[in-house]
């Protein structure tokens, strides 16, 4: 196996065994339809952000899930069917219900590849227990589920970040960085139909010029336990 393969088919493995272990105690229905911790991380390229969400990954021991990752489940129709499957039937039957409610609204562009990441970003968030890195997963998730993050940077900082960490020239990190910000942008808009900038979609935006990778994770994490705690308790209202 791939490096991908295996963070994939480990966590499918976490997932089923939750799944197995949630069925063997009563008050399963219950337990089951709770929401599930995750985190999704949005971030502007030279932000260390990726850096900053693997942190939080390893923090509250959760597998990473960033665009390759995401990409290899999408293309690969074992690994969808084995996620899909962990779902239980009544998470299943909301699925249906949400995919009806998003091409009767026209939210997304719905083409093979669209799709496919609606299907799978649904399953995980219902499933939990990850990072979340891109691919539009916080418009997708919704603000009910999860604590969703930006990470942000000036131009100026995000240029230095990537001579230091990639080595690049002043000019080579400055069209990256365009590059990423546009390619990204418009993914976003073409996806959802909305603005990646829009701060209503997101509960934490960091700036990592001014607040240091460690103390941006110590921010993020207490966010995420206060968020997780508050999302437990409304969804057990009578």
């Amino acid at each position: 196996m791939t490096s991908i393969e295996t963070i994939i088919d480990r966590q499918i493995r976490r997932w089923e065994l939750q799944k197995s272990l949630e069925e063997s105690h009563h008050g399963v229905a219950r337990s089951l339809h709770l929401p599930k911790p995750l985190i999704t991380v949005s971030r502007q390229r030279g932000s260390r952000g990726t850096i900053i969400a693997e942190r939080i990954a390893y923090r509250f021991n959760y597998t990473l899930l960033h665009k390759d990752i995401i990409d290899r489940i999408v293309e690969t129709s074992g690994y969808k069917r084995r996620i899909v499957e962990s779902l239980d039937d009544h998470t299943r039957s909301q699925m249906e219900l949400w995919f009806e409610s998003v091409i009767t609204g026209k939210l997304v562009d719905l083409n093979d590849y669209a799709r496919h990441l609606l299907e799978i970003i649904f399953s995980v968030s219902r499933l939990g227990g990850i990072v979340v890195v891109g691919r539009a997963a916080n418009f997708i998730i919704g603000s009910n589920r999860g604590l969703h993050v930006r990470i942000v940077g000036t131009m100026a900082g995000r240029i230095r970040n990537l001579m230091e960490q990639e080595k690049m020239s002043e000019a080579d990190a400055r069209r990256e960085i365009e590059k990423s910000d546009h390619e990204r942008a418009e993914f976003v808009k073409k996806l959802v139909h909305t603005s990646i900038d829009d701060p209503q979609h997101y509960d934490l935006i960091l700036n990592s010029d001014w607040i240091p990778v460690e103390q941006a994770v110590s921010l993020i994490a207490n966010a995420a336990m206060e968020k997780f705690e508050l999302l437990a308790r409304e969804d057990l209202q009578p």
